[in-house]
Order: structure tokens, then C-alpha cells, then sequence
């Protein structure tokens, strides 16, 4: 029963934890030289850089013990601050309708109420869109001043082309009328996950929590193999029977096994499959389409440059969509506690002018936004590097949710063969679903039979499986 699981990220390192716990053999294949996908943690001269903020925020119990069980005291409870940067301003984020209506002054106050009054009396009847449910949801004005130009800078398209999906997922039940409560009192809010007022957080980033998943899985008999990109998966029947690699020296290698789990992005693996599915199935995979992200990575000879952990920045005038303070997050991500470590993040359509920049000119743009931003004093920087991530983040476009069952259909032939993870299972999600996708496919091997496309921990309040 040994099983091959293409991708070391949460999901591959979560099932390969799993399965050598319960005595099967696996192998792990990863195309980066180390594990845990976007979840890694970059060290550049004993700096560590996360790759974009993870906060470790669940309501699993399994997700919280696991990440107890693997991180012990090295698991730190972190205070939230983030904020927006818009017009000049910062505003809090949650948002905080009273400082916010402050912040705005009183005439674009008056004019944020009057239009979340009209919203209420006359909501938009097709709430199908990003851009129709928020206005339904907060009214137009201020969704235009809070919503619009960051989440197009995340997706690349306009508001009124993405699926109000990814509303319902991230911002989920919160009103005004709830968020004014949480305002005035805090106990009295919503408990929305994504507006937790604290987190768990690892002492050395994210990555030593995934570094010490593989350890764990490692010494339990799983075998990893880093710098190998699958370029086919072989089928036959109603069986998946191997997938072929190709390493940065040309060398193929071919791994076969009895099951496979897999978190490659899920356009990526219908395109891998031989022979090749049906036309109608490649044109289902064509359709998805993913968001990439480069972080600009920077040090800066100041001790503190801001308190927020992470800032949002809402203004069109810079490109880039979000600043992380790396030692807000944990004082361990810096060496020398007299500098500060800056990640300024893009999100970007591989190939586009931003993707084709090389590093001493995205270093450039990031301090001279920084700069003009008034964040940062760009005469302390003293260092930097790029990374950039492709298939980051799966856009939810008109059409996506009917590509994906397409695609979840023609793939169920496979009894083998599971998809699981953010890209495989092509969903917006966070890493504690990540992982639990990972350690269910694991479980299904075993005898269970979860269905990996249901699998909701925000739904999972009560104790876990014991790990």
C-alpha cells in the first residue's frame, strides 16, 4: 500500500505525517528545494520572512492539537494589528465603523450612511457578484472606499467579475450592524474567524511548523524527494499507475504506487494526465485561472518603523497590495532587534509587467512606494531579495464553480487517486483546511471515507481525532 504524494505543502506534509503514523510507506515528491508551499519560511542572513502573513487561527480542535503537538512552547498567542492605509490615512482593521466614519469626515460619512440606507431599502437583487453582494451587505459608498481597489489589486479583475463566493467564504455573516456592535462592544461581535483579535503564531514563522510536520513523518518512515517536477501522471482504467519527474539536471525519475494523493494546482494536473482527458475536460481546466504573488523582501536599519503586524494598502497610486512587519509577528523573525524586516507584497498574472521584473527593479519599486507612502525612510534600507509564487491564489471568475465540478467529476473515475489542498482542491482556503484535507485523504487510504471537497473547519468545533 505505498502511496505517492506529488506537493510538500500543508496538505502533502499533513497526509505524509498521516500515513507514516499509521505504519504506510509514502513518498513525497516536491518540486522547491524544501517543504511547506506558501507556508515556508525564508532565512536571508538569520532574517526570516514568511511568505505573505499565515496567521494559525482554527477552530479545529485536531488543526489546534496538531500544531500544539508539533510546536509546543515554541506556539506564541499573538494580539492582532493591522490596518489600512487609504487617501493618507490609516484606518483600523476590523473595521471599526467609528473610526472609520471619523476618519472619512463628516460629509463622506453622511454620504457612506445615506448609501447604506438606500442598500437596505433597496438591496441589488442579483447579489451573484463580489461587488453586488457588498453593496447589498454595507452599501455602496463604503464599499467603494474599503473593498473595491484592494480586492481588485488581489484578483486583477474587476469586482463585478468576481463570483460573491469569495465573499461569503472570507467575510462571511459580518453586517455593519454587527460590526458597530463589536465596536462599542467587543464581546458582543461576531466570532468571525478571519477578525480574530489574536492568533497563534510560530516563534520561527510558519516554516518551522512544517519543517517539524516532515521531521515528524521522516523519522516515521516517509521518504521526501525535493527539486522534482511532475511532468506526467499516468492512468489507466479506472487507476492512476505513476507520475514522472523530471529534476533541475534533466534526470526522469518514475514513482509508482497504489494510491496517490495529490496538491498540485488542479488545472495543472488535468493538463498532466496520459493519456489526455477529453477536450471538454482540458477546456474545464483552461478556464481556471490563478492569481501569483511576489513578496519584496527588505531590511531597514530602524528599530521600529510601524506597530501594525501587517498594513492593507487601498490606494491605486502604489502597486503594491499589502506590508508585513515581520518582527511584529515574532520578535525571533529578526536577529538584531535594532533592525526591522519589511515584506511588500504584489499580487500579479505570471508574465505580466510586474512579473517580468527582476529584482533589483522590483526592490526599487517597493522602496519608492514605500517612500512615497511616507512608511518607510528608504536612507535606512540596507538589503533585500524578491520571491515569487505562481498559482498563489484561485480566482473565483464567472464559471469557476461549474469547471471545478466538471473537472471533480472526471477525476472521481480514479479511485486511487485524491486531490486535497488550496490549489488541488482549487479553493480559497487557509492552512488549517489545508491540512486537514491532507490528514482525511491519509485516513481514506485507511478505510475512511471522507469527502475532501466538504471538508469545512470552521464547522468543527467539538475535539478531534487524536494525533
Amino acid at each position: 500500500m505505498r502511496t505517492a504524494v506529488p506537493g510538500a505543502g500543508p496538505a502533502g506534509l499533513a497526509a505524509a505525517y498521516e500515513l507514516s503514523r499509521a505504519g504506510l510507506p509514502c513518498d513525497v515528491i516536491e518540486k522547491s528545494s524544501s517543504p511547506g508551499g506558501l507556508c515556508r519560511t525564508l532565512n536571508r542572513d538569520g532574517f526570516l520572512f514568511d511568505i505573505g502573513g499565515h496567521r494559525f487561527l482554527s477552530r479545529s480542535e485536531e488543526v489546534n492539537a496538531l500544531w500544539r503537538l508539533i510546536l509546543g512552547d515554541d506556539l506564541l498567542t499573538r494580539r492582532r494589528k493591522s490596518r489600512i492605509h487609504f487617501r493618507g490615512r490609516f484606518f483600523d482593521y476590523p473595521l471599526r465603523p467609528l473610526n472609520a466614519l471619523s476618519r472619512l469626515g463628516p460629509m463622506e460619512s453622511a454620504l457612506c450612511a445615506a448609501s447604506y440606507a438606500r442598500a437596505r431599502l433597496f438591496p441589488p437583487k442579483d447579489i451573484s457578484s463580489f461587488e453586488s453582494w457588498m453593496i447589498r451587505r454595507f452599501g455602496r459608498r463604503l464599499y467603494e472606499n474599503f473593498f473595491k481597489t484592494y480586492t481588485e489589486k488581489v484578483w486583477g479583475i474587476p469586482c463585478s467579475e468576481l463570483s460573491s463566493d469569495w465573499a461569503e467564504q472570507r467575510i462571511q455573516k459580518l453586517t455593519l450592524r454587527q460590526a458597530v456592535l463589536r465596536s462599542l462592544l467587543p464581546a458582543s461581535g461576531p466570532g468571525i474567524k478571519t477578525l480574530s483579535d489574536s492568533f497563534l503564531y510560530p516563534r520561527l514563522g510558519p516554516g518551522q511548523f512544517m519543517e517539524g510536520l516532515r521531521l515528524k513523518a521522516e523519522d516515521q518512515g516517509c521518504v521526501f524527494s525535493f527539486g522534482r517536477d511532475v511532468r506526467e501522471i499516468c492512468v489507466s482504467g479506472q487507476s492512476v499507475l505513476s507520475v514522472s519527474t523530471v529534476d533541475r539536471d534533466g534526470v526522469f525519475q518514475t514513482w509508482e504506487a497504489e494510491n496517490f494523493l495529490c496538491s498540485l494546482p488542479l488545472p495543472l494536473i488535468v493538463r498532466k494526465l496520459r493519456p489526455m482527458p477529453p477536450d471538454e475536460i482540458l477546456d474545464a481546466a483552461a478556464s481556471l485561472k490563478f492569481r501569483s504573488f511576489i513578496a519584496v523582501n527588505l531590511v531597514f536599519d530602524s528599530p521600529d518603523l510601524f506597530d501594525d503586524q501587517w498594513i492593507y494598502l487601498h490606494s491605486p497610486s502604489v502597486r503594491a497590495g499589502r506590508l508585513q512587519n515581520y518582527k511584529n509577528w515574532s520578535p525571533g523573525m529578526v536577529p538584531d532587534p535594532s533592525k526591522t524586516s519589511l515584506g511588500a507584497e504584489y499580487f500579479v498574472t505570471e508574465g505580466d509587467d510586474v512579473w517580468r521584473m527582476d529584482d533589483s527593479a522590483l526592490i526599487g519599486l517597493a522602496l519608492g512606494e514605500l517612500s512615497r507612502l511616507g512608511i518607510a525612510d528608504t536612507s535606512r534600507f540596507i538589503s533585500g531579495f524578491t520571491v515569487r509564487v505562481a498559482h498563489a491564489y484561485p480566482v473565483y471568475n464567472p464559471g469557476y464553480d461549474r469547471a471545478v465540478a466538471r473537472i471533480r467529476d472526471y477525476l472521481s473515475r480514479y479511485r486511487n487517486f485524491q486531490v486535497m489542498g488550496r490549489a488541488g482542491l482549487f479553493r480559497y482556503n487557509n492552512s488549517d483546511h489545508a491540512l486537514l484535507t491532507g490528514l482525511r485523504a491519509a485516513r481514506n487510504i485507511g478505510g475512511a471515507s471522507y469527502d475532501l471537497w466538504n471538508v469545512d473547519p470552521d464547522a468543527e468545533t467539538a475535539a478531534g481525532e487524536s494525533l
